[in-house]
């Protein structure tokens, strides 16, 4: 039974990812939408930086380095932006990125723990994303029905 929900875990992230990307594409301003590319990309740049083999029973060096350019995309959107949303996109993908230092000094993480911390910070990205861009479109309504 575990086999087939942890099977389906990849199928809904990308489910979920696909209906943020378009809501994000339509709906969103230029910094969310820098910023559900960046994360698309990553997604599935890891899939392809992923070590072949019992999954995440040793460190993923190539998820590390994806990781990595997604925090670098992340600080970019970050220093550009007016907004207080992207800081805490940027704190959640730090927070990945030193899960795999974690890993890498100690080796010894079960592999499930590293696994689910690695992965959990993408979905609550996603939920402040999707959150942003309704709260945006809500106060820029305001604004304009006000101005009217």
């Amino acid at each position: 039974m575990l086999a087939v929900v942890l099977n389906l875990v990849p199928i809904i992230y990308l489910c979920i990812l696909a209906a943020s990307l378009i809501y994000i594409s339509v709906r969103g301003e230029r910094a969310e939408r820098a910023c559900i590319i960046a994360i698309t990309i990553g997604s599935l740049a890891t899939g392809i930086a992923a070590n072949r083999g019992p999954a995440w029973y040793e460190a993923e060096v190539g998820i590390f380095m994806v990781d990595v350019a997604t925090l670098v995309a992340f600080v970019v959107i970050m220093a550009k932006s007016t907004r207080f949303w992207p800081l805490w996109i940027t704190a959640l993908q730090n927070i990945a990125v030193m899960t795999h230092l974690a890993r890498f000094l100690k080796p010894q993480t079960v592999p499930m723990a590293y696994a689910v911390a690695e992965q959990l910070w993408v979905y609550i990205m996603l939920l402040i994303l999707i959150v942003s861009v309704r709260q945006q479109r809500s106060r820029n309504a305001s604004t304009n029905s006000t101005v009217s």
